[in-house]
């Protein structure tokens, strides 16, 4: 009967490594590198892109895209594609930002230059959701 035991426990710690390989679950901390690289913006307050910022009776703001760069050890870049409609005339713009970035295990401070606003934002394997003036931005890595 040991010897049965002693299989069983073989495979079923087998069977549970196995598993854990297998499961998209990540047991580590996210590292420095999981977070540095391109990150695409997929939603803002859940609703997917084009999201519309803004909108009166003849005026609307929507944003089309939407990249943040992050570099170690702690400086990000961003791209933001946005278009107005003003009276029935259409433009498209791009808008550029920069700053600082402080990372702690899961947590991600931004300190976005262009607005001097603050974000907060958190990690989850490969999508990161930041909170700045009250909008969750919701990115997924590239």
């Amino acid at each position: 009967m040991c010897g049965f035991q002693s299989q069983m426990k073989k495979f079923l710690l087998a069977l549970v490594s196995l598993s854990l390989g297998c499961s998209s679950y990540d047991l580590t901390t996210p590292s420095q590198d999981a977070l540095t690289g391109k990150w695409n913006l997929t939603a803002v307050n859940d609703v997917s892109l084009p999201y519309r910022f803004s909108k009166t009776s003849t005026n609307t703001t929507e944003i089309l895209e939407d990249i943040l760069t992050l570099t170690a050890p702690n400086t990000f870049s961003e791209v933001t594609s946005v278009r107005e409609t003003q009276n029935g005339q259409v433009t498209t713009r791009t808008i550029l930002d920069s700053g600082t970035y402080e990372f702690n295990s899961y947590a991600v401070s931004f300190h976005f230059q262009g607005t001097e606003s603050l974000g907060s934002g958190t990690l989850n394997g490969r999508t990161m959701t930041i909170i700045t003036s009250g909008i969750k931005f919701t990115y997924k890595k590239q």
